[in-house]
């Protein structure tokens, strides 16, 4: 699988990836991925890489990322 699109700066209060922005949209749908709870996708914003694990909508309503492998882990 491709490196979806994630900005390392777009985080939540709990410091989670936000997985809201149109590049991460266009390449998840290019992938023919829909986020769940739990699900392993690789992420990227073309410098940095890093696993993310989705996580639920949070107070914000948006899909988030807990990195696990990369970065900031």
């Amino acid at each position: 699988m491709d490196r979806i699109f994630a900005d390392f700066n777009n985080v939540d209060p709990d410091g989670h990836l936000r997985l809201n922005l149109v590049g991460t949209t266009q390449d998840l749908a290019e992938a023919g991925l829909v986020l769940v709870e739990g699900l392993s996708i690789p992420v990227s914003d073309g410098d940095l890489f890093a696993t993310v694990v989705v996580m639920s909508p949070g107070s914000e309503g948006i899909w988030r990322g807990k990195i696990v492998d990369g970065p900031w882990e």
